[in-house]
C-alpha cells in the first residue's frame, strides 16, 4: 500500500477514534467496540490488513503501549480515594478477580490443553474490569452514589492485580522454571527491584524537575524519563511494566508516600503531576489506544472460529459466576437495580489487551493461543456487559434478577 494512501488512513482513523468516543459519551456504547470491529474488518474479513506482517515494530508498539496506560493507571489510582470506599470495594475487587481467574484457569486448561502456567496467565490477565467502560455506563443509570463508587473502585484496584499477577507469571514462563524455592526468590527479587526502581525513580524525578524547574514546562520530559526507567528495568531483566505501574502509583500519590527526610527536599507542591501534564498523558494514551484496539481486532483469528466461540462461551460462564457471587459481597439492603447493574459488569480492557500480548511477543509457547483466547474474551466481555446493560437499563431484565435476588 503506498505510504500517502497509509498516511491518510492514519489521519481518518485518529478522527474515527474521536468521533466513537464522543458516540460513547452520549449513549454509552463503548468505543472499543467500534475500532476493534473495524479492525477486524480490515484484517480478518477483508484481509487487507495482515496483522502478522507487522514483526518487531508491532513488539515496540506494544510495549509503548504498556509504559503508557501502566503508567496513567498509576496515576489515576489515588490512595486517599481508595481508602475511604475500601470497604465497600475490597469484597467485590477480592472475591470478583480470584473468582474469575480460578474459572478462567479452569475452563482453558479443559478446553485448550495448554500449560498450567499459560492458564494462569489468562485468568490474571482477564480477572479485572475496563476503567473506560465502566464508568462510562454507571453514570447513565440510576443506582445509588455507593454502588456507582464501589464499580469504578474496583475497575481501579483490580489493575493492580491484571498488571502484576500476569507479569510476574510471564516471567515463569519465559525461563520456564518451576523449582519452588527459585521461582519464588526470581518472583520476590523482582518484585522488589522493580518497585524500587519505580518509586525511587519517582522521588529521583521530582527531585530533578524540583532543582531545573525549566523541566516543568515541557511536556516529553516525563514521558522520556519514564522510558529509560522501563528501558533499564528490562535490560537488567526486572519487570519493566511493574516498574510503569509503580511509577505511576508514586508519582500520583507522593505526598502520602513521601519519607519525613525527604520533605524539606521535595516540597509537596513540586512533586504532583500538572494537570496539563496529566491531561497531555491522557491524549497520548488515547491517540495509542485508539490503533491498539485497531491492531487486536486486525488480530483476532476469525478462521479459528472455535477459539473465538470458545471465548464467547467461556465469558458467558464468566457472567453467570457474577451473577452468583454478587450477593455474597453486597450488602442484602442494597437496592435491585444496583445488584443487577454490578451483575452485569464484566468487561476487560486495554490493560487486559496490552498483557495478552506479552507472551506472543516474547516467543512464549501457545503465545498465539493466549492472545487469540484473551482478544475474544474481551470483545465477547464488552459486547455482553452492553447488552445486558441496556436490557437492565429498560427494565426488561429486571424480573431475572428479581427471581434470583428478591425484592
Amino acid at each position: 500500500m503506498p505510504t500517502a494512501i497509509i498516511i491518510i488512513f492514519i489521519g481518518i482513523f485518529i478522527f474515527w477514534g474521536h468521533y466513537l468516543a464522543a458516540i460513547f459519551t452520549r449513549h454509552g456504547i463503548p468505543d472499543v467496540l467500534g475500532l476493534m470491529f473495524i479492525g477486524m474488518l480490515l484484517g480478518p474479513i477483508t484481509g487487507l490488513v495482515d496483522s502478522s506482517s507487522f514483526g518487531t515494530p508491532g513488539k515496540l508498539f506494544s510495549h509503548l503501549v504498556l509504559v503508557f496506560i501502566l503508567f496513567e493507571s498509576g496515576t489515576d489510582l489515588k490512595i486517599a480515594e481508595v481508602k475511604k470506599s475500601f470497604r465497600e470495594s475490597a469484597g467485590i475487587t477480592v472475591v470478583g478477580f480470584f473468582a474469575t481467574w480460578i474459572v478462567l484457569s479452569l475452563l482453558t486448561y479443559f478446553i485448550f490443553h495448554i500449560p498450567v502456567l499459560a492458564c494462569l496467565f489468562i485468568g490474571a490477565a482477564l480477572g479485572g474490569t475496563s476503567s473506560a467502560v465502566v464508568v462510562g455506563l454507571v453514570r447513565r443509570i440510576a443506582v445509588t452514589p455507593k454502588t456507582s463508587t464501589i464499580l469504578i473502585m474496583e475497575s481501579v484496584e483490580t489493575d493492580v492485580f491484571t498488571l502484576a499477577i500476569p507479569i510476574s507469571i510471564l516471567g515463569l514462563m519465559v525461563t520456564g522454571e518451576i523449582e519452588i524455592n527459585l521461582v519464588l526468590s526470581q518472583f520476590v527479587a523482582s518484585l522488589l527491584i522493580a518497585l524500587m526502581i519505580g518509586i525511587g525513580g519517582a522521588f529521583l524525578w521530582s527531585i530533578i524537575i524540583n532543582r531545573f524547574p525549566d523541566l516543568k514546562s515541557t511536556k516529553f520530559s516525563t514521558p522520556a524519563f519514564l522510558l529509560i526507567l522501563y528501558g533499564i528495568t528490562e535490560y537488567l531483566n526486572f519487570s519493566g511494566p511493574l516498574t510503569a505501574l509503580s511509577f505511576g502509583i508514586a508519582i500520583g500519590n507522593l505526598m502520602y508516600l513521601e519519607p519525613r527526610f525527604l520533605e524539606k527536599i521535595i516540597p509537596d507542591q513540586a512533586i504532583v503531576l500538572p494537570e496539563d501534564e496529566r491531561n497531555f498523558f491522557s491524549e497520548i494514551v488515547f491517540l495509542l489506544r485508539t490503533f491498539f484496539f485497531l491492531f487486536i481486532g486486525m488480530s483476532i483469528q476469525i478462521h479459528r472460529l472455535d477459539w473465538l466461540l470458545w471465548g464467547a462461551v467461556m465469558t458467558l460462564v464468566l457472567c453467570l459466576v457474577r451473577v452468583l457471587y454478587v450477593p455474597l459481597v453486597v450488602p442484602a439492603s442494597t437496592p435491585l437495580m444496583d445488584k443487577a447493574v454490578i451483575s452485569s459488569m464484566i468487561p476487560k480492557g486495554l490493560g487486559a489487551a496490552v498483557v495478552a500480548t506479552l507472551p506472543y511477543q516474547s516467543g512464549v509457547a501457545d503465545g498465539d493461543i493466549i492472545q487469540a483466547v484473551c482478544f475474544s474474551l474481551i470483545l465477547f466481555s464488552t459486547v455482553f456487559t452492553v447488552l445486558f446493560f441496556t436490557l437492565i437499563n429498560k427494565g426488561i431484565s429486571l424480573p431475572f434478577y428479581r427471581m434470583i435476588y428478591g425484592k
